[in-house]
């Protein structure tokens, strides 16, 4: 005579399934938890490298311009450096843009450490505005007009600041000299040793004088 199950070793077979399901469903949301992770660090770290990136392009390309200044007759450069904002001028080749001068301006929002921000900038994550417009009157440098322009927004993992450097000299959250560009640029985080971004900028081209000219003939 075949024999049934009991009720007991039914509810116990019960139990020990439901045991079995919740460790596998369990291991499984920890499994799909940790790769979500894993997605959200490598998305994190591409946008930082493609926003490095598009710091990099666009500060390789400045163009040490100079414009008459309103008194004394002094030249005054066209570029403005500060810990938050960076306003300076850049050469496009064309394609998908017009070709030509391009102002630029390179603004750090969001975060804690942005002290000049509002209350709602500083809570909101870190963003790169990053803003341009073609320039064909130098003297509209630095105007608050943005209506013929585009402008990107760039997420950042870490609050970041502009550093600024002379060829010898160590770096300062805001460029004084009125006359020269700075050597070096810098996008560096609180706390940390090595700056995130490093680039040299382009140097103004020397004029020649007739000696020079004539001594490259000869040679």
């Amino acid at each position: 005579m075949n024999r049934g199950f009991t009720l007991t070793e039914m509810l116990i077979a019960l139990a020990l399934t439901a045991v079995a399901i919740t460790i596998i469903s369990e291991g499984v949301r920890h499994t799909l938890n940790f790769q979500q992770q894993l997605k959200s660090v490598r998305e994190e770290r591409e946008t930082q490298s493609v926003t490095m990136e598009a710091i990099r392009n666009r500060l390789e390309h400045l163009v040490p311009a100079t414009r008459a200044a309103e008194t004394n007759g002094e030249e005054e450069i066209l570029f403005d450096g500060q810990a938050h904002r960076l306003t300076f001028l850049a050469a496009d080749p064309g394609y998908p843009s017009a070709a030509g001068v391009y102002e630029y301006t390179l603004e750090l929002i969001g975060g804690d450490d942005d002290s000049d921000a509002s209350s709602e900038e500083a809570a909101a994550l870190p963003q790169l505005i990053l803003s341009r417009r073609l320039l064909t009157d130098l003297t509209e440098f630095a105007q608050p007009s943005r209506e013929d322009g585009g402008s990107w927004v760039l997420a950042l993992s870490h609050p970041l600041s502009f550093g600024y450097a002379a060829a010898a000299g160590s770096s300062s959250s805001e460029w004084q000299d009125t006359a020269t560009y700075p050597a070096l640029i810098t996008l560096e985080e609180d706390g940390v040793e090595h700056a995130a971004l490093t680039v040299l900028l382009p140097r103004a081209r020397q004029e020649e004088t007739p000696e020079q000219a004539g001594q490259e003939t000869t040679q």
